[in-house]
C-alpha cells in the first residue's frame, strides 16, 4: 500500500522519503510541491465523470478556475475556454499564455 502511494506521489511531483523513527519503525514523509499555475497535474478519466487535477483542485467539465472554464476532459488532454478563446493542454504541459490573457472591449473608431 505504501509503495502504491509513493508511486502515485512520484507521478504527481511529490517527493517521498522514508525515515527510521526512534522505535525502529519506518515513517514515510511526503513533501508536497507548490502548485503550478494553470498546469494540468493529472487526469482521472472515466466516461461517466472525467476529472482533472489542477493546482491541487479536483475539477470536472463545466467547472471554472481563474476565470477559465473546463470545456472537455479526454484521456490525454483537457480543453479550456476563456472568454471564447479555446486551447488544449496535456498533463504536465506548461500553462498556455491564454491563462493570463485578458480580452478588453474592442474600441470603435
Amino acid at each position: 500500500m505504501v509503495l502504491a502511494a509513493i508511486a502515485v506521489c512520484g507521478m504527481l511531483g511529490y517527493k517521498a522519503a522514508t525515515h527510521a523513527s526512534k522505535d525502529g519503525k519506518k515513517e514515510v514523509v511526503v513533501e508536497r510541491p507548490e502548485p503550478r499555475f494553470g498546469v494540468v497535474t493529472a487526469i482521472l478519466y472515466c466516461e461517466e465523470d472525467p476529472t482533472v487535477l489542477i493546482e491541487d483542485q479536483i475539477l470536472h467539465e463545466g467547472d471554472v478556475i481563474h476565470e477559465v472554464k473546463i470545456s472537455d476532459i479526454s484521456v490525454d488532454k483537457v480543453q479550456f475556454d476563456k472568454q471564447g478563446q479555446l486551447w488544449e493542454q496535456k498533463v504536465q504541459e506548461p500553462a498556455k499564455p491564454e491563462w493570463w490573457k485578458r480580452r478588453g472591449k474592442e474600441e470603435t473608431t
